[in-house]
């Protein structure tokens, strides 16, 4: 007959120590770029795309909330032709920034100092096809 030899338990390896990163606060992450004056920049993609009812246009996200010292900035994504499209932002009343429409090509960043506190629906439109989403600004 043999004997069984015990054997002690393996020790573990030592760990290491990760390298701090600096991170950016999760508020701050989820909702944008934090610029240097304090505020956020606010992103909204219009997407044009082509359908078997014609050309559509969807943007993400339906709702873009910004505060007073932010900015807003609209990107164009065009999968019908890849071209750069003029788009066209009208407001049915007043809009944050008066009545005058913004009109673009493939980008745009409006700051929203000076803009007026409320929700405003606002119409996108581009190779004929519309689209009504919202931008809320709080009264802070």
């Amino acid at each position: 007959m043999s004997k069984k030899k015990s054997k002690t338990a393996a020790t573990k390896a030592p760990k290491k120590q990760a390298a701090q990163r600096a991170k950016a606060p999760r508020a701050a992450a989820a909702s944008g770029k934090v610029d240097a004056s304090g505020g956020k920049t606010v992103y909204a993609t219009i997407f044009i795309y082509r359908t078997g009812n014609g050309t559509k246009i969807k943007t993400s996200p339906q709702r873009i909330y910004a505060n007073p010292n932010d900015r807003i900035e609209w990107s164009v994504v065009n999968t019908v032709d890849g071209s750069d499209v003029p788009v066209t932002i009208t407001w049915p009343g007043e809009g944050p920034w008066g009545k005058q429409p913004i009109e673009f090509r493939n980008y745009d960043c409006k700051p929203v100092d000076g803009a007026a506190a409320g929700r405003y629906k606002y119409v996108v439109s581009a190779l004929g096809a519309q689209e009504d989403p919202e931008v809320e600004i709080p009264d802070i």
